[in-house]
């Protein structure tokens, strides 16, 4: 996790060093977290035996390295990387997805500064739990959100935002966990994008 820290504090001072400018069209690359997790997360392991687990008020946080194309204010496609970390009592569940955003803009009450925006995504990867050492699941996610954009200057933006996702497992690979149930989060998440 310092590691991560320590990379995303690298590519944010990176992309604010930057002072060339750009219009409304082009490529981005962008960064995001959630620092706050809102609700109730609850995981449900069904065991072979058919025995069941049920974990309540799980923490997460996650963190996305994305790429994109802006379409003037209003439109953005973008493919990101997600690694995701649920913190369970009984141990960590971590997931690693790719996947891909579509982003319109509100660009009739977009002001030069402040865009807002609704989000829908979809990804899917892989998911490795420290409850027992060799568990491993195919993974899905979607999610849905809203938020605003500010333009700090013609390249670099920062976002804000409210997301709702869920996060579905297939079968745990380890030969006591069956499956688990799906994950509903609601998170607040933070972001910076640089625009070529």
């Amino acid at each position: 996790m310092k590691k991560d820290k320590i990379l995303y504090s690298t590519i944010l001072l990176a992309l604010m060093s930057s002072l060339s400018h750009a219009n409304n069209n082009g490529f981005y690359i962008g960064a995001e977290t959630s620092l706050v997790s809102i609700g109730n997360d609850d995981l449900t392991i069904t065991n072979k035996d058919k025995s069941t687990k049920t974990y309540n008020n799980i923490d997460s946080s996650h963190c996305n390295l994305k790429v994109g194309y802006q379409h003037f204010k209003n439109n953005r496609v973008e493919i990101y990387f997600r690694q995701n970390v649920l913190d369970t009592k009984a141990g960590d569940i971590t997931t690693k997805t790719l996947g891909i955003n579509y982003e319109w803009a509100f660009s009739s009450i977009a002001t030069d500064k402040f865009i807002p925006y609704v989000v829908l995504g979809f990804g899917g990867g892989e998911a490795s739990s420290k409850i027992k050492s060799t568990d491993k699941a195919g993974v899905g996610e979607g999610s849905l959100g809203i938020g605003v954009h500010y333009q700090f200057n013609e390249n670099i933006d920062f976002q804000v935002g409210y997301t709702v996702s869920s996060t579905g497992f297939d079968e745990f690979d380890n030969d006591t966990v069956d499956k688990t149930s799906t994950i509903d989060q609601d998170k607040l998440v933070f972001g910076v994008s640089y625009r070529f």
